[in-house]
């Protein structure tokens, strides 16, 4: 058993080592994403410059890439604190002198490839976007090491490609408040208007968005709530994703009926969690846009657009 006094000791010395844990997550996590926010953002003030440079070119690539590795290091912390992406030999440092070395920029992490292949671990990646992600760390790698003399400007494109398929798998809307992570346009709260009106009206954005979507979730994707784009994904977790603007909420939040307007399946969008405290309540067609009240069924439960009946109703009496 021990005597009283050890256990109280184990106990003292535990929760300073807990608290030290969550302080250097915090401190780092805190870092990456500020750093990699600003170099994805001046990724993008690059790659959609109204007439493309070399110079531009170049700093799209040195930009984006650098952005994928913070971000990269940020989705490992997420899931396995900060031990997961620090250099083996600081593990044992107290939480002031971690603090210190993270402070003075001596502190040491994990190398690149070991950070893409942590994170890439719970990635969706097919042979193109693995050729895509090779692609632009040779490009990097000869920029930083040996120049890229006259860059192709296409590479602009796979920028694009680079951030439909690979940035939006990782964990950047820790950039936004817990409030503006869900129900609204995160990306463009992350990149700002201006930017992101440009990335969705004068590139391949949107069309590489609703292909991802569909390869990914095949026949359960509908209109976006938020942007409108054929591009909001109900997930494997039960969860609605807009592959475009970032707008995410679940099942249980927000339902989704068909729309007699514009006669397509699953476009009403409606407050699901609060339609069952209301006679009926406004929903909205996320494709003809138009606004139309939605109730509850006291016979089956089920949802419907109120000024024509239940359809589950009105089905089993016609079958009767």
């Amino acid at each position: 058993m021990g005597h009283p006094c050890c256990k109280l000791t184990m106990r003292q010395n535990f929760k300073p080592f807990k608290k030290s844990m969550n302080n250097i997550n915090f401190e780092l996590k805190r870092r990456l994403l500020s750093t990699s926010r600003h170099l994805l953002i001046h990724a993008l003030e690059h790659a959609l410059a109204d007439i493309p440079t070399e110079c531009d070119v170049l700093q799209a690539i040195v930009n984006l890439q650098a952005s994928f590795e913070l971000l990269g290091k940020m989705h490992i912390l997420q899931r396995k604190g900060w031990m997961s992406i620090v250099d083996h030999k600081f593990h044992s440092q107290t939480e002031s002198e971690l603090l210190a070395a993270i402070s003075d920029g001596t502190l040491r992490t994990i190398p690149f490839w070991k950070s893409r292949k942590l994170a890439t671990e719970t990635f969706h990646l097919n042979d193109d976007d693995l050729q895509l992600l090779d692609n632009f760390q040779t490009r990097r790698n000869q920029l930083m090491h040996l120049g890229l003399a006259n860059p192709p400007s296409e590479i602009l494109n796979e920028v694009i490609w680079f951030l439909v398929k690979i940035i939006q798998q990782l964990d950047w809307k820790e950039f936004l408040p817990a409030h503006q992570q869900y129900l609204s346009n995160s990306l463009k709260l992350v990149i700002g208007e201006e930017l992101f009106k440009k990335l969705i009206k004068s590139t391949c954005y949107v069309d590489e968005s609703v292909d991802r979507a569909h390869e990914l979730y095949p026949g359960d994707v509908t209109y976006c709530l938020e942007c409108g784009h054929h591009t909001l994904a109900l997930t494997n977790t039960d969860e609605y994703l807009c592959f475009v603007c970032g707008f995410q909420t679940d099942t249980g939040t927000m339902g989704m009926i068909d729309c007699p307007s514009c006669r397509v399946s699953r476009t009403i969008a409606y407050d699901k969690a609060n339609i069952v405290c209301n006679e009926k309540l406004d929903g909205k067609c996320c494709r003809c846009r138009i606004v139309i009240s939605v109730a509850r069924c006291k016979t089956c439960e089920s949802d419907y657009v109120s000024e024509h009946g239940c359809i589950s109703c009105n089905k089993h009496s016609t079958t009767v």
